[in-house]
């Protein structure tokens, strides 16, 4: 009889916490919107989608570094995919110089996962490369000779008065630069002499034949138009002379690309559902 009492008792402790789960799992799901869900410790959710003969849903993403590229795509997937959408929103990153379309972003009302997207990352060209890798240096007169005639082709040269000279003889100045010393004291200050004492300037000789500037023209990004950018010299006098290299409004230079990428992509979607906006989302 106690045997049977044990029975009943375990049962109605069963049954009680089966009716528990069931209302918590109710109460999850309601209060998670169907997002989320109790199981038993132990349970182990495995992807079963690789296994299948097609997958749940088309996704993906397309990364590429030309804008002709990641227009194209964009436009004819808009176009041709199954895709519940009304408009496709695109972030234009003006610091990564980068952009990101998404396909299934959805809205506020219907939500997607937002992870079918394209992606564009601009590469700089080997040409725009080698001038950023020389700003801020203070180079050899050797060393820039030598850099100006490997980029003879792309360079131009001025002088202080902003007179253009033959690059045959702004490297034949550069090459020549010598190092003099007077006793006069003078206020002076240029790009070619630096004050050593209150009673004796060094200077470089032959200063007005030295070119003050340098034109460096390149297509910096694979896709943006052609670029000038000035590149600003003055020797530093010492015992080995060297020649400080700087890129004159580098920033501004850089604001004004990105804002042709973003310009470009506006265009390139012009007639499109596409809207594109100046900024990064994270879904």
């Amino acid at each position: 009889m106690q045997l049977d009492s044990t029975k009943d008792n375990s049962a109605l402790e069963m049954f009680a916490k089966a009716v528990q789960a069931e209302n918590l799992r109710d109460y999850i799901l309601g209060a998670s919107q169907g997002t989320a869900a109790a199981l038993p410790e132990g349970v182990k959710l495995a992807n079963i989608e690789p296994f299948m003969p097609e997958r749940a849903r088309f996704r993906g993403a397309m990364k590429t570094a030309m804008i002709e590229d990641f227009i194209e795509f964009v436009t004819v997937t808009i176009e041709t995919a199954d895709i519940n959408a009304d408009t496709f929103p695109c972030f234009v990153d003006p610091e990564s110089m980068a952009a990101r379309a998404y396909f299934n972003l959805g809205n506020q009302q219907y939500p997607g996962h937002g992870d079918h997207v394209a992606l564009l990352k601009l590469k700089r060209t080997s040409t725009f490369e080698e001038v950023l890798k020389i700003n801020g240096d203070k180079l050899e007169q050797r060393l820039l000779a030598e850099w100006m005639e490997d980029w003879v082709d792309v360079l131009a040269a001025t002088n202080e008065h902003g007179e253009p000279m033959p690059m045959s003889a702004a490297v034949a100045a550069i090459r020549r630069i010598t190092i003099g010393a007077n006793a006069e004291t003078t206020s002076e200050e240029t790009s070619f002499s630096s004050k050593r004492s209150a009673m004796a300037e060094v200077e470089a000789k032959n200063r007005d034949h030295l070119p003050a500037f340098l034109q460096f023209t390149c297509e910096p990004y694979q896709g943006l138009s052609e670029r000038t950018f000035t590149l600003r010299l003055n020797v530093i006098t010492g015992e080995n002379p060297r020649i400080g290299v700087r890129i004159v409004r580098l920033e501004t230079a850089e604001e004004e690309m990105a804002k042709e990428l973003e310009e470009l992509l506006r265009k390139g979607f012009e007639d499109t559902a596409v809207r594109t906006f100046v900024g990064t989302f994270q879904p």
